[in-house]
């Protein structure tokens, strides 16, 4: 029965990543790759995240990558599109609610934030049109820790998380752990997790022994969601460390794909 547990990965690279061959990923290469993985891993749904969104600029990268998720071979391999912040909407944040309404529209189910990379805000003062809007439409965000490090030095800003989590309690906050494979981060983790309903763990950098279920022994199945961080993490590794927990079944569904799902039908638009 677990061999048949369906996943539903939220952190999928592709494109040209402009610092590292090893991990450029382009367009016929991917859709390969999502339909093996979805033969060999029985991961059927993904959300894609574009290179050039980060490297270039937000508004291109979101652009092919609409156009991407319509061709045939990305619709049968279950792929989203996952959304960056555009700069423009700074400029003009009154025109951000009908952007988002029809990204959503196509195929867009995920706001990815990279306050640190992009140079801008994201503290509840300087970033409020845009949460009350994502707060007004359940729209989940995903911001990883890795943008939450401002001086560098592991200083992480987990107050500010909270606080937004606080305020904005309709609105999804996915925490991805982005390179990051470290285990000093469990207490905050924990405590993030104690003082918020509306904040999820990603898995990807979970890989500790035991970190998984001690999270879930704390908080329950239902605050992490499955994400492979492909092609800087292994895939198959991702799903194997689902798998091979000793959660029970109802619990590793939960969190390959279930919370995930839930999610996105909770969006409203």
């Amino acid at each position: 029965m677990e061999k048949n547990i369906e996943f539903f990965d939220i952190n999928f690279w592709f494109g040209e990543n402009y610092l590292s061959q090893k991990y450029t990923l382009f367009e016929e290469d991917a859709a390969k790759i999502l339909q093996k993985r979805k033969i060999e891993n029985n991961i059927n749904f993904t959300l894609i995240s574009n290179f050039l969104s980060y490297f270039y600029s937000p508004a291109v990268g979101n652009d092919l990558t609409s156009e991407l998720i319509k061709k045939d071979e990305f619709k049968d391999a279950g792929v989203a599109g996952a959304l960056f912040m555009e700069q423009e909407w700074f400029y003009h944040p009154d025109d951000f609610e009908n952007w988002l309404i029809k990204r959503n529209k196509n195929g867009f189910k995920l706001l990815r934030l990279f306050p640190k990379s992009h140079k801008y805000p994201f503290e509840l003062s300087l970033f409020t049109p845009f949460y009350e809007i994502l707060n007004s439409y359940n729209f989940p965000v995903m911001i990883s820790i890795d943008e939450l490090d401002i001086t560098g030095n592991k200083n992480i800003e987990w107050d500010k998380i909270a606080e937004i989590a606080d305020m904005y309690d309709n609105m999804p906050i996915i925490i991805e752990g982005g390179q990051s494979k470290e285990l000093m981060y469990n207490c905050f983790l924990l405590t993030l997790l104690n003082n918020t309903s509306n904040v999820y763990i990603e898995t990807h950098n979970l890989l500790g022994f035991n970190q998984v279920e001690d999270i879930v022994d704390f908080k329950g199945a239902d605050r992490l969601i499955f994400g492979s961080y492909y092609p800087f993490f292994d895939d198959k590794l991702a799903v194997s460390r689902i798998i091979n927990s000793s959660l029970d079944v109802k619990d590793k569904t939960k969190i390959a794909s279930i919370n995930m799902k839930c999610i996105i039908d909770n969006i409203i638009i």
